[in-house]
């Protein structure tokens, strides 16, 4: 009997916790390090604060693995794996409401980077494993701390000083589809007196796409027959340029200065060929929709960080980032196809988006076991978007078809006053308060829009770390979140995915929430692993979702509340006590439930795109005495829904993404390197019910199943050192 692929994740990521669990019990029982002074040290290079709550893990602990950049040792430290961000999470943190107090779990130097797109996974790639003093592993709340942990923090430290002068070089060749790609960036780390630096410079991004091929049916509503049939083929391909810069002094004063810049000029290509066939008909038709996107993506970032009197301490970040874009998308579409652009149709649209950040707080303890901070933060952003719709005639000549609210200059100007109270109540017991008071004006000007709003925001928070014993802490949080708008929402936008424009919203509000969580974890003895639980419980207000903008239109809208609950189980175990030297697996399981009420039908419904089940696991293997390493990580999602004016949809993933890589050390400063971008071919099915005007109509045209497929990427490379 073969299990569902879901059921079959299920029980892998059951028998790992169990075998989690068992380890741990074998763990108890085995003995600390002899000698141990108070019980810090834990193993060679590995010891513990005398509360437990840091564990620091010593450049010497990682010099048996075959580490290359920061990534590489983060992998190793118990639950680094997972707080690694993905290409989806950095597109979220780029998204983050300003700096605020939430941000990256991993830090630099007890700072997190200065940026948006600057971001710390690209960073930790450009840092070469031998500039890594030591990494920190911080449990919960922390007095002096440059971000708010949301569970578990990161602190890597490099050295004071980089002697020599010391750099790495990648040359790898992606195969996307037709031909391979070379590829490759270098870069160099030193210092000049008081201050060391790092530069890069990289051509090609690291995957320069991902082929995909599509099967979609169409089936009358009625007989449930079969009539339509299209195959598509769609390569992608990006080029990028990036520089990228950082710095840092350290002056006689204690003063720290340090900055950072980042600068890429790319261009992504897409050709969709679409083969429709209509069952009975031996003829097809043959549509072509081709994408061409350019753009310069540029920011500057810094920080300082002064000593006042004896104690007290000023912190100054600033970021400047701007992403102008350019886009010409040719779309060739089939009768059958509704939509509301013509079947011949040319969308060009042009964008710019900047945004302006300056933070300042002081902080200084103001009594015993009690550190006070107050600041200000102000934010700018801005975005300048043009769309323009035309139809092709058949003579090849175009005609131009008005939009509404097609070219507007959308600006917010922020103002955020913040005090943050950190209260070590008890040895065991840490409390840290915030209030924060935030005032935003919103203005849109465009041809069609002339509109000025304004908004006030309380926000409170409340984090509580409580250490039940030296290798058990408890953590719980409640904070009061305001989303950050995308202002592309609130002007005309052509959605390449259904081949249709839909409306901007200049009345669009942000999102309000209270956050509730609540976590367990639980360090294993020996540094042998971690095992943590967590309940969430989101209540939101103006959520934002499809709304009806004219009888067959949509836009982006509040909708009014919505709730998320759930539970987060992760795990991360060394494989040694298991007989599997030199080996980790980190496993993650999320389990969420949510409820808002449908816009059009007036029915509750689950929130869009909000899986109910995801699982992860990533496994690393160091072969030391074959100068050898590899890994293996997998992410699947369970089914998630999506609604609009004109249809509803049920998605779910048949197959699981998984990657592999390896590396192999041919001398002791040169490495060659295999990375498998989904092994297997990842398979997503859509079931869409697509209805004639509006859903709430119930006029249902046909029912749509509809197959992605994606290919496996696959890069082989050098990396070396001088």
């Amino acid at each position: 009997m073969r299990f569902p692929v879901h059921r079959q994740i299920a029980a892998i990521g059951a028998a790992l916790f169990a075998s989690c669990t068992v380890a741990a019990a074998a763990a108890e029982t085995g003995e600390l390090v002899s000698g141990v002074p108070d019980g810090n040290i834990i193993a060679d290079g590995v010891w513990s604060s005398p509360d437990g709550s840091t564990v620091t893990y010593e450049a010497l602990f990682f010099k048996p693995y075959q580490s290359v950049t920061a990534v590489d040792m983060l992998r190793w430290v118990p639950g680094g794996a997972a707080l690694i961000p993905n290409e989806r999470e950095i597109n979220n943190q780029q998204s983050k409401r300003g700096f605020g107090s939430g941000g990256d779990q991993i830090l630099i130097n007890g700072k997190r980077i200065s940026g948006k797109s600057n971001d710390i996974n690209s960073a930790m790639q450009r840092i070469q494993a031998s500039l890594v003093s030591r990494i920190e592993v911080i449990r919960g709340t922390s007095a002096g701390l440059d971000v708010r942990s949301e569970g578990t923090l990161i602190n890597i430290v490099l050295a004071e000083e980089v002697s020599g002068g010391s750099g790495a070089w990648q040359l790898h060749s992606g195969f996307y589809g037709d031909s391979p790609e070379l590829d490759g960036l270098v870069s160099y780390s030193d210092s000049a007196g008081n201050m060391n630096y790092l530069v890069s410079a990289q051509y090609g991004p690291y995957s320069r796409g991902e082929p995909l091929d599509r099967i979609e049916e169409l089936f009358d509503p009625n007989s449930g027959d079969l009539y339509e049939r299209r195959l598509v083929d769609r390569p992608e391909l990006k080029e990028e340029i990036v520089l990228n810069t950082s710095a840092s002094w350290d002056f006689a004063s204690g003063d720290v200065l340090n900055l950072n810049a980042r600068i890429a000029d790319g261009m992504r290509e897409e050709l969709e060929t679409t083969q429709v066939t209509t069952v009975g008909d031996p003829d097809t038709q043959l549509l072509e929709n081709s994408s061409n996107e350019d753009g310069i993506d540029w920011e500057i970032g810094g920080d300082i960080e002064n000593l006042v009197g004896s104690d007290g301490i000023l912190k100054t970040r600033a970021i400047y980032t701007s992403k102008s874009e350019d886009k010409s998308e040719s779309v060739s579409l089939s009768s059958s196809i509704p939509g509301n652009v013509p079947s011949r149709s040319l969308v060009l649209s042009d964008s710019v988006a900047t945004e302006t950040i300056i933070r300042s707080s002081y902080s200084w303890p103001v009594a015993t076991g009690q550190n006070l901070e107050l600041g200000i933060e102000g934010a700018i952003n801005t975005l300048d978007k043009n769309v323009l719709l035309f139809e092709v005639l058949a003579d090849g000549s175009l005609a131009p078809i008005t939009l509404f609210n097609s070219d507007s200059n959308v600006e917010e100007n922020r103002y955020e006053f913040f005090s943050t109270h950190f209260w070590q109540v008890q040895e065991d017991i840490a409390l840290e308060s915030a209030l924060n008071f935030e005032y935003s004006k919103i203005e849109q000007i465009g041809v069609d829009i002339d509109n000025a709003r304004s908004f006030t925001y309380i926000k409170p928070r409340f984090d509580l770390r409580w250490d039940l014993t030296e290798s058990s802490q408890l953590r719980g949080s409640l904070e009061r979140t305001i989303s950050q708008l995308n202002f592309g929402d609130f002007v005309a936008t052509f959605d390449d995915d259904n081949d249709q424009v839909d409306a901007g919203n200049p009345d669009l509000e942000p999102e309000k929430a209270w956050e509730w969580k609540l976590t367990l974890e639980r360090r294993l003895a020996n540094d042998s692993g971690v095992l943590a639980t967590e309940l969430f419980f989101n209540q939101i207000e103006d959520h934002i979702d499809k709304v009806a903008a004219t009888n067959v239109t949509s836009a982006p809208g509040n909708i009014g509340d919505a709730e998320v609950y759930g539970a987060f189980l992760r795990g991360s175990l060394r494989l040694a006590p298991l007989g599997l030297e030199g080996a980790v697996i980190d496993a993650e399981y999320r389990f969420q439930n949510s409820q808002t009420m449908d816009p059009f039908t007036g029915e509750k419904r689950e929130m869009m795109r909000k899986p109910r089940h995801r699982y992860t696991l990533k496994f690393r293997h160091d072969v030391t005495a074959l100068k050898l390493n590899y890994t293996v990580d997998l992410e699947w999602f369970a089914e998630r829904v999506a609604t609009d004016i004109n249809y509803q949809d049920r998605s779910e993933t048949l197959t699981p993404r998984i990657s592999a890589t390896a590396q192999y050390r041919l001398t002791d400063s040169l490495l060659l390197w295999f990375e498998a971008r989904r092994i297997f071919d990842e398979s997503h099915r859509r079931f869409r019910d697509r209805y004639t005007g509006n859903i709430v109509d119930g006029n249902l045209l046909r029912t749509e199943i509809r197959e992605d497929i994606r290919g496996g990427t696959f890069i082989l490379g050098l990396r070396g050192q001088f």
